[in-house]
């Protein structure tokens, strides 16, 4: 499937693979789901062994990339049902923000667009791409990542400093 490529200001500037943004340096549109339980509880799923980035690496929700025919809130819901089986959670956008990180000696540059909603219905994983889930608080999750960051894949790190941004902005 080929993703949207865009400029530097997030603006389309036609589509293709994952493979090619990489190799070339192409910006690409992420997907993010951070969803809560009514308790207050973050949904985190653990990477399956054989995922090709962060295998074995607790991660957000849900998330993947934009597809060529796709917004980032289709997007952020196809995902979220492939992945973790879970259909009507209502999103809404919480933060966007531009990463980039290294995966041996190529550079992934990103934008990210984070949704985040309530759910507490049922989970059901795809076994392919998830090995595990759990719900955790915010503040232990954070203490958990500050203690054994090598657990959690770097992309998740980021996005959880960058919703607690967003929370203080949107707060004050």
């Amino acid at each position: 499937m080929n993703v949207i490529y865009v400029d530097e200001k997030d603006r389309e500037i036609g589509s293709g693979s994952i493979a090619d943004a990489l190799e070339k340096g192409i910006i690409v549109r992420i997907a993010r789901v951070f969803l809560f339980n009514s308790n207050g509880e973050l949904l985190i799923q653990k990477r399956s062994d054989t995922h090709k980035s962060f295998p074995g690496r607790w991660d957000q929700t849900a998330a993947g990339h934009v597809d060529a025919d796709e917004t980032y809130l289709n997007a952020a819901i196809r995902e979220l049902e492939e992945e973790m089986g879970i259909r009507g959670a209502l999103l809404k956008e919480a933060a966007k923000f531009y990463t980039e990180e290294r995966d041996k000696r190529k550079t992934i540059r990103r934008f990210n667009m984070l949704f985040t909603g309530v759910y507490d219905g049922e989970v059901r994983i795809d076994t392919h791409e998830v090995s595990d889930f759990r719900w955790v608080m915010l503040s232990e999750l954070k203490k958990e990542m500050k203690e054994s960051p090598q657990r959690f894949a770097e992309g998740f790190i980021k996005t959880v400093s960058v919703y607690e941004k967003a929370q203080e902005i949107g707060n004050t």
